[in-house]
């Protein structure tokens, strides 16, 4: 493996684009210096390139990094070089796309279920609460039951008291003379 050789590739990306009819004032613009002495300097080996500058190259001039730092590729980006990176970009969003809609679909059923348990659930409770308005109903029930006969014999002992019981049994006795009576005129 060759090592990394900046300065050359910085120099021949320099006389391309001269090579090109632009001016050493406009690349040195372009790459966000001053004056030409910058750029000459960087050419010479006396300075090195800056980050900013290198940004500039690749933002303004279209050089490709590639290019730049590992002398691999074209010199210059190209639209073709932007219509490959936008196709890779696309079939990137369409996985995600399509990773996306699997993920909707599988949460689609996740809810269904959850709502389906949530209506058994509410059915569940329902029933449990019929069941358990019917079992008071049946206690208050058994409680009328009982209330009415406790209170019929409390009745009953006051009628006793007041001597209606023997005039109910004196109305028994004769509705049975009463009967016997038509039995024999039969």
């Amino acid at each position: 493996m060759s090592a990394i050789d900046l300065k050359q590739n910085f120099t021949r990306i320099l006389r391309t684009l001269e090579g090109q009819g632009m001016k050493t004032t406009n690349i040195a613009k372009s790459m966000g210096y001053t004056t030409t002495s910058q750029l000459h300097s960087i050419l010479d080996g006396d300075s090195l390139v800056s980050t900013k500058a290198i940004i500039s190259m690749i933002e303004n001039l279209n050089v490709n990094p590639n290019y730049l730092f590992l002398g691999k590729g074209n010199m210059f980006l190209t639209d073709d070089d932007e219509v490959e990176e936008l196709r890779k970009k696309i079939h990137e969003l369409e996985h995600n796309h399509s990773e996306a809609v699997k993920t909707v679909f599988a949460l689609n059923e996740i809810i269904q279920k959850l709502e389906k348990r949530n209506a058994d659930l509410i059915d569940l409770t329902s029933a449990a609460i019929k069941y358990h308005k019917g079992q008071k109903q049946d206690e208050s029930e058994n409680i009328t039951d009982s209330g009415f006969v406790d209170n019929r014999q409390e009745l009953m002992k006051k009628l006793r008291m007041t001597g209606v019981d023997d005039v109910l049994k004196q109305g028994e006795k004769e509705e049975e003379i009463q009967q016997s009576q038509k039995k024999s005129k039969k």
